[in-house]
């Protein structure tokens, strides 16, 4: 890809818990990827919002966000996203803005609406049965927007609320989905989208397509802007590849029979019975992902990047290692930087 062509490079990162690591571990495996990142010329780094998971750290975006940003200099760095039924909007509010007024113009605030865990986590999040509905969502992203720009109509009970920090402390805000209904949110507000093509991929092209037609220009975005998250997992040698991505999909199937899997490793991976049932699973759920040699993965994300037409990339890595995940990073620089 030439330069006059060059698109944006992201990471999405999950915080994943190594095997027979601890949350420490963890937690110093995202702060080294950023810095990897940001070394490599990477635009963003995103942590993700998931509760209850034993493999995956990343519980508290907006307290993981400050580490991260405290031990880089350029890159910015936001959710990916905050599941915002799960949190009062002026308590979202308040964080970001005080990540901003800490960081200034490096924080993004990427929103989402799923739970992020399972039914009985997420009503000890919410606190209520009423708590788990998702239908006031625009209207919880609406609120979220007025604490930070204000202009809330006078209708509204919350009006009369300043959130700070938070007001005039407003953070990137992206909307993030994995369908229509979230590609009609973003384009109705006027908002930046991010589809989780890395999760759901047989719906990316249209979303996408959904967002761009019914676009409304906003205050903060003028035409639709989008981007799209692609699993990567990449190295020289395919057998290496096989080795890293595996525990991610034997957790996977495992989460899917209702387990929460503590984290795999490759040599239970690699010596796990696999059945052509699972097999046939784990290929046609790769199928639109990146996994595979340097020459592989430029080859597919080139061809995502023109079926999609998204304006930004953002590279989730499944890899089982640290040192897996940063080479995927390496090589997707070198294939698309």
């Amino acid at each position: 890809m030439s330069t006059e062509h060059r698109i944006p490079l992201n990471v999405l990162d999950l915080a994943s818990r190594p095997h027979d690591g601890t949350n420490a571990d963890a937690v110093a495996g995202t702060l080294r990827l950023a810095q990897a990142a940001e070394s490599l010329g990477y635009e963003r780094f995103w942590v993700a919002e998931h509760h209850g998971m034993p493999a995956i750290a990343s519980s508290a975006p907006a307290v993981l966000i400050a580490g991260i940003a405290a031990a880089t200099s350029r890159i910015r760095v936001g959710s990916g996203g905050v599941m915002l039924p799960n949190h009062a909007p002026l308590v979202v509010a308040e964080q970001f803005g005080t990540l901003r007024a800490l960081y200034g113009d490096r924080i993004d605030l990427g929103i989402g609406r799923a739970p992020g865990t399972d039914g009985a986590t997420a009503l000890a999040l919410r606190r209520s049965k009423e708590g788990l509905g998702v239908d006031d969502f625009p209207q919880q992203l609406l609120d979220l927007i007025g604490f930070f720009h204000g202009g809330m109509s006078d209708a509204n009970p919350l009006h009369t609320i300043t959130a700070v920090p938070g007001l005039g402390d407003a953070p990137q805000l992206w909307l993030l989905g994995s369908s229509g209904y979230s590609a009609q949110v973003a384009a109705a507000l006027g908002l930046p989208f991010a589809f989780a093509h890395h999760f759901a991929g047989d719906n990316t092209e249209a979303a996408l397509d959904l967002y761009r037609s019914r676009f409304e220009p906003s205050e903060t975005l003028s035409e639709p802007h989008s981007m799209i998250a692609v699993n990567v997992i990449s190295d020289e040698d395919p057998e290496r590849v096989r080795a890293l991505s595996l525990p991610g999909q034997l957790s996977f199937l495992r989460m899917r029979q209702g387990a929460k899997p503590q984290p795999v490793s490759i040599e239970e991976a690699l010596a796990y019975p696999f059945s052509q049932l699972e097999e046939d699973f784990i290929a046609a759920r790769n199928a639109r992902q990146a996994i595979g040699t340097p020459a592989e993965v430029r080859d597919r994300l080139e061809s995502l990047l023109a079926s999609t037409k998204v304006d930004e990339l953002m590279i989730s890595s499944g890899a089982a290692t640290i040192d897996g995940r940063v080479r995927s990073l390496e090589i997707v620089a070198e294939a698309l930087g």
